[in-house]
């Protein structure tokens, strides 16, 4: 890297910042609302628990306890499983959800190897 290009990062803090004003920016679908996950929990108290947590990363511009970064992953996990039972703005839904949780999670690739722009969700 040159000095001038951002780091993985910031690409990826930057992406969960885009992701996170498009998901605030809808309704709860009710379509979730009275689907539970394979742990038990409601699809609706996943939303709640990744949210904080999405919220708490972006705080701490793109730093994340351990604590949230469990919870976080285990969301993520929770919804992955019901993913491929769902459509259409359920399954958008759920999968910006799921994809916040892997963009916060898991460590970006080696410099100058991440390329976000071939993201689905973009």
């Amino acid at each position: 890297m040159n000095g001038d290009e951002p780091s993985g990062d910031s690409l990826i803090f930057t992406r969960v910042t885009t992701l996170w004003a498009a998901h605030r920016g809808e309704p709860f679908p009710d379509g979730l609302r009275w689907i539970d996950a394979p742990s038990g929990d409601p699809v609706p108290a996943l939303d709640f628990y990744a949210a904080g947590c999405v919220n708490a990363y972006l705080a701490g511009q793109g730093v994340l306890d351990p604590r949230r970064h469990l919870i976080l992953t285990e969301c993520a996990t929770d919804l992955e499983a019901i993913l491929p039972a769902l459509t259409g703005r359920d399954a958008t839904y759920v999968a910006r959800l799921i994809r916040m949780a892997e963009l916060i999670t898991q460590p970006p690739p080696c410099p100058g190897t991440i390329s976000l722009s071939a993201d689905p969700l973009a």
